[in-house]
């Protein structure tokens, strides 16, 4: 994109330099773009499982459909299938296995997607929209766990019509993670919960929200012995609040940090702050990375407490996240979100999901 790459400098190239090569920055990290990204905001990013050879992504979209891509080694994307809502998708998950994928839709209903038979059936239902849905594996039961803005969370075998069993929510469920036997769901009006899942699923313990602003996204997190320990909370404000469950000395090691703001975050003066689209937890290192409705994303070091890495901005937000299973592949999607509003709705501007290597970038500060 160097104006200075063509032949003959100024000569040749003359026209594009106040063309649209020069201000496209779609894509400023130069990352690969998959294929046949879907038309509408991107909602929900979801890499398969170890458990399937190779990577296979799904995302969902406000265009009402699910697709399906095979990433192979060389970063080159395939669009395999896709399937349909008839109201915008808002989540995703895969069963443990691979062979089954999940969505929640606006049309108040969650699916299952067989990807050997690419046949999809209804397995959930809500009152309202739904907006997260989770597999749970436990070793005497697997199902799923829906949130809803029915205010209820509900845990569905996939072969019966009615739930295994209904929790009501103080309010609408806005985000949500499981890692086995942990779950943890946000709510409106700042209402965080855990749940414990063994034997059946029940609250653990209701929390006073770290966070001052609407909550926008969680993601658990594991300890060395590889057991869920605590979680990641991202809120409107540009900030996210890293939260033990049971920690040797709360005050100390429970702590906020700002994020997602515009210039720089230790400045007295006036900043735009952005919304936290998305946090997701490296597999191997147990670094993250955050997403914004300011188009960057950085990738953090919660134990050292200290920043690895900042995108440059791209011209929309990013809205959703990803890591594959080995932790190689970082997926960011890159979609207007509505945090400013219609009025900065552009509806010539495509969507997009970008793929990074993130094997070094991710690796905690002091590595021994």
């Amino acid at each position: 994109m160097s104006l200075f790459s063509t032949p003959g400098g100024f000569g040749t190239g003359g026209g594009s330099m106040f063309g649209s090569t020069a201000t496209d920055n779609h894509n400023p990290m130069k990352d690969i773009e998959v294929a046949s990204p879907p038309d509408d905001s991107i909602s929900c990013l979801s890499f398969s499982p170890p458990t399937l050879p190779g990577n296979f992504l799904i995302a969902g979209s406000w265009a009402n459909d699910v697709r399906c891509w095979e990433v192979q080694d060389n970063g080159q994307t395939i669009p395999k299938a896709q399937q349909m809502h008839t109201g915008p998708v808002l989540d995703v998950c895969w069963s443990d296995d691979g062979t089954k994928v999940f969505t929640a839709s606006c049309d108040k209903t969650a699916k299952m997607w067989d990807l050997n038979s690419n046949q999809s059936i209804q397995v959930a239902q809500h009152e309202a929209p739904i907006k997260t849905v989770h597999w749970v594996k436990a070793p005497n039961y697997s199902c799923i766990m829906t949130g809803g803005w029915d205010k209820s969370l509900k845990f569905w075998d996939t072969r019966s019509p009615n739930p295994l069993l209904t929790l009501q929510l103080p309010e609408r469920c806005y985000c949500a993670d499981v890692v086995y036997p942990m779950a943890v769901v946000a709510t409106a009006e700042r209402g965080l919960i855990v749940y414990q899942l063994e034997n059946q699923p029940s609250e653990f313990r209701r929390i006073d929200s770290p966070l001052k602003h609407q909550h926008r996204c969680v993601a658990i997190f594991k300890d060395k012995q590889n057991k869920p320990t605590g979680f990641a909370l991202g809120s409107i404000e540009g900030r996210v609040a890293i939260h033990y469950i049971n920690p040797p000395n709360p005050a100390k090691d429970n702590f906020t940090f700002k994020c997602h703001r515009s210039n720089g975050t230790n400045t007295t003066a006036p900043q735009d702050i952005y919304a936290v689209n998305g946090i997701a937890f490296h597999p191997v290192h147990g670094t993250l990375a955050t997403v914004g409705s300011d188009g960057r994303f950085s990738f953090w070091d919660k134990d050292a407490r200290t920043k690895l890495k900042t995108s440059e901005q791209l011209d929309q937000p990013i809205s959703a996240c990803s890591f594959n299973h080995n932790g190689n592949i970082f997926a960011y999607s890159s979609s207007y979100d509505w945090s400013k509003g219609h009025e900065f709705y552009n509806p010539q501007k495509k969507n997009y999901i970008f793929l990074r290597n993130a094997a070094e970038e991710l690796k905690p500060r002091n590595k021994k």
